[in-house]
């Protein structure tokens, strides 16, 4: 399809250099296994302490899913190979540890002298840095042209990243330093060949753009192909770490979460230690577990973080045990010992607390520190997932699924990793979309299933980016975050392009290159792919993009659209959106004039929001108002129209006031054509008291209610 697309549209370099790399793509594109079709029931997950959606490891061999490795990834064969990653990784932690505060100067000058040193010895990775660092202007003014220079000598030495960047510059025009002639056909060939080369957001890109047809043929075959191979990386990533960080992303659009640090607080800390220390089993389990994970700023310290639980449960903190018992279990922090973390598990569980009985059911099920028994395992898993324990539910649906001490039971198995799944669970999720795309236990589903391992895919280590990109903004480094927010967009991630949107709306972090009248069309491209994706105040943005003509063809606006987009929005309970609809209805601005529907939405503006009571308030006094207006320009009409009958006589309130403001238009047009209103200071006195007795009328019945 890739192929034919390029040979259509006239690039015929492309079209032969795809044909030339169609083995690989073959190879790219081969479909991942079938769960559990090498017969092998496979482990279930093993459990950690405090195990959340985003940050679980966990052993990936349960129902015997196929994680293999369809890509291989490409990589420059260079000397010194130990001291080259040693000093990358000094790079990486120089970028991600820089303080707002630290001296511009020193900083980028200790950066780009590593960079040098690794670069003399032949990594083209980190040429590949080099650009990347001009791109985003880090340590470096940001400059388009040298970082299309160092992004296509490294891909010159084939580095993969390398070309997916390039993709996503020649994508959005960044390649001309600001004349903004993308070139789409070209993007895909770099990414096309990062995806070959084993770079996972590359692979991302290009399944995303398959799945909703942006530039290349929609197909959902095509895009769960590449999103089913990230997915099975994901997976094999959380199965190779002994402890996965904890992955943070913010929405910007979201007033509290924005101003957020993602490291805590120190004095936050200090109080947490400060109670540790006076024997707050609480406390003591909270640094254990900041200690464990090297979560919120803290340095990982496993056997500090032994030492806190160690405190806590010595005071028979059950959540203490738990955590302790699965140290035990990895010999993490402490000597591994399977009798001891059995011990553990033993009492906390007798306890109640969920994830102990999920640790004893997984001691049970392979024997670790006891005699193997199905039947226990069995038992331990279902008290804890009672409590909602997402692991419990996993291995569950595991042993449904392999028939581990039960008959198989796709059925079961499908409902108990739906539930896991539904938290957020990275391997059941990866499971569920294994079983609809082969139809195991359920109907089969494409459309289901590439949602599932996009879902899946997202969970990679490169979600960091958007984390990344965060704390660029808190630093005030709003360009770079704009560049990192818009590679993630790229992606297919629906939070990084609402907030790409939100930062163009803000008129925050555009890169200056580009003219300002290019804002409005990119927010609005951004907000169309959020709202693509079920963001709900997506759709409502996109409608006021539509009401006012902001990036829509001609910088006309759309009145019809812009309401299809808010009824969208409003049929899910937005109260934005309502309150716009009811506006409207009430002056008949691409919806009838209708007073009574006005109402109605209004009402559900507030039923949807109780922030909305004020400005619903206000706005239901005006409707008053002109609801009255209308009645009583169409008794005064001079022309004869008679008054408004009402609904005794078989007229609805609704077509009585539709018909008064039809009137009420009628009289409107006759005294606009060539002579003046007749309409003398009595009139307008007689108006403004009847206004007034309305205000007066209106208030009495809202105390009354």
């Amino acid at each position: 399809r890739e192929i034919m697309a390029a040979a259509s549209s006239g690039r015929w370099l492309l079209f032969l250099l795809l044909l030339c790399r169609g083995g690989a793509l073959s190879d790219l594109e081969k479909a991942p296994e079938v769960p559990g079709d090498d017969g092998d029931s496979g482990d279930v997950a093993t459990v950690r302490p405090g195990d959340s959606p985003v940050t679980e490891k966990d052993s990936v061999d349960a129902v015997g899913v196929g994680v293999g490795d369809d890509v291989g990834v490409g990589s420059p064969k260079v000397n010194n190979t130990a001291k080259i990653m040693k000093i990358l990784e000094e790079i990486e932690n120089l970028r991600d540890s820089r303080k707002k505060d630290e001296d511009e100067e020193e900083w980028s000058s200790k950066l780009l002298g590593k960079i040098e040193e690794v670069r003399g010895l032949g990594s083209s990775q980190a040429t590949q840095i080099l650009g990347e660092l001009y791109l985003l202007g880090e340590g470096v003014e940001r400059n388009f042209s040298s970082a299309m220079t160092y992004f296509q000598e490294a891909a010159d030495d084939g580095n993969p990243r390398a070309q997916m960047q390039l993709g996503f510059m020649y994508g959005n025009g960044f390649h001309d330093n600001g004349t903004q002639t993308r070139d789409q056909p070209l993007s895909f060939l770099h990414y096309y060949f990062a995806a070959v080369g084993g770079v996972e957001e590359a692979q991302m890109v290009l399944g995303y753009k398959h799945l909703y047809g942006y530039d290349v043929p929609k197909s959902c075959d095509a895009a769960i192909k590449y999103y089913s191979s990230v997915a099975q990386r994901v997976v094999m990533h959380y199965a190779d770490k002994s402890i996965a960080k904890p992955i943070e992303l913010i929405r910007l659009s979201d007033d509290k979460a924005r101003a957020n640090k993602l490291e805590e607080a120190e004095d936050v800390i200090q109080y947490y230690q400060h109670s540790a220390d006076n024997g707050n089993a609480e406390a003591q389990v909270a640094l254990g577990q900041l200690n464990f994970y090297g979560a919120r700023g803290v340095e990982q310290n496993t056997r500090l973080a032994a030492q806190y639980f160690r405190a806590a449960a010595d005071q028979g903190n059950a959540a203490a045990m738990s955590n302790l018992a699965q140290m035990h279990i990895q010999g993490l922090g402490v000597k591994e010992n399977n009798e001891t973390a059995f011990k553990y598990f033993q009492k906390a569980a007798g306890m109640g607390d969920a994830a102990a009985q999920n640790g004893l059911g997984f001691m049970y099920l392979h024997g670790y520190g006891t005699k193997q028994d199905h039947k226990n395992a069995m038992k331990y898993f279902k008290m804890s997932a009672e409590q909602g324990n997402v692991d419990a539910q996993f291995n569950l649906g595991a042993m449904y699924f392999a028939g581990m001490g039960i008959e198989v039971d796709y059925g079961a198995a499908l409902s108990y990793f739906t539930l896991a799944g539904h938290q957020g669970h990275v391997r059941s999720l990866f499971n569920l979309a294994q079983m609809h795309m082969n139809g195991l236990g359920t109907v089969q589903s494409c459309p289901i299933a590439v949602k599932l391992f996009k879902s899946v895919s997202e969970r990679g280590k490169w979600a960091r980016d958007l984390s990344s990109a965060h704390r660029n903004y808190l630093r005030e480094h709003y360009e770079a975050a704009f560049l990192k927010y818009s590679m993630a967009a790229e992606q297919g991630y629906e939070m990084a392009q609402s907030n790409v949107a939100w930062l163009v709306e803000k008129e925050i972090g555009f890169p200056k290159e580009f003219p300002t009248d290019d804002q409005a069309q990119i927010s609005l491209q951004q907000l169309e792919r959020a709202a693509k994706q079920g963001n709900v105040d997506a759709q409502r943005m996109i409608g006021d993009h539509y009401y006012y003509g902001q990036g829509t063809a001609g910088k006309k606006p759309n009145f019809k659209e812009a309401a299809r987009y808010y009824t969208m929005a409003g049929e899910q309970k937005n109260a934005h959106a309502n309150f716009n609809l009811g506006f409207m209805h009430q002056h008949g601005i691409g919806l009838p004039l209708d007073l009574h529907l006005a109402k109605r939405f209004y009402d559900l503006a507030l039923e949807s929001s109780p922030d909305a009571y004020v400005p619903v308030q206000l706005a239901l006094f005006a409707l008053n108002i002109h609801h009255f207006y209308l009645r009583f320009m169409t008794w005064w009409d001079s022309e004869g129209v008679k008054p408004i009958e009402n609904s005794s006589k078989g007229e609805s309130g609704t077509e009585s006031v539709d018909k008064g403001a039809e009137a009420a238009k009628e009289s409107t047009k006759k005294t606009g054509k060539g002579k003046k209103s007749s309409v003398s200071w009595e009139d307008a006195l007689l108006l403004f008291a009847c206004g007034l007795l309305a205000i007066l009328v209106y208030i009495r019945s809202r105390r009354a209610a």
